[in-house]
């Protein structure tokens, strides 16, 4: 039974094949081919110009990283900068703290020995 399907199937596809090719008028043996087609006035020479799209396209694909690679510096740069700022930052708000607290220290100290003395007088 698969036996005869199969043989239908393939009986059918040839004869799409067929007219498919008659109809075209290209008589391809093998319609489906992704090998490009040649008439007889494209000879292959030596005298071929090379390749353009090549260099371009590979000039083209390194001027793109080499744009997206800047950026990326840029922004890791500014990054940086923001860093050490903060750092600065940080770093004079906790001289800042540390110099109320001496300033705190002190004055607390002046008035309990202020205190202390008007006591004893």
């Amino acid at each position: 039974m698969a036996a005869r399907s199969v043989w239908a199937v393939r009986r059918l596809v040839q004869r799409l094949l067929a007219s498919s090719a008659a109809s075209e008028g290209r008589g391809w043996p093998h319609p489906f081919s992704t090998a490009t087609q040649r008439t007889a006035g494209e000879a292959c020479s030596s005298e071929d110009p090379p390749d353009e799209l090549g260099p371009s396209l590979a000039e083209r694909a390194l001027k793109l990283k080499a744009v997206k690679l800047e950026k990326e510096v840029q922004d890791l740069t500014m990054r940086y900068q923001r860093a050490v700022a903060d750092g600065e930052n940080i770093r004079r708000r906790t001289q800042r703290c540390v110099e109320d607290a001496k300033i705190f220290g002190e004055r607390f100290i002046y008035n309990k020995n202020s205190f202390s003395l008007g006591q004893w007088l």
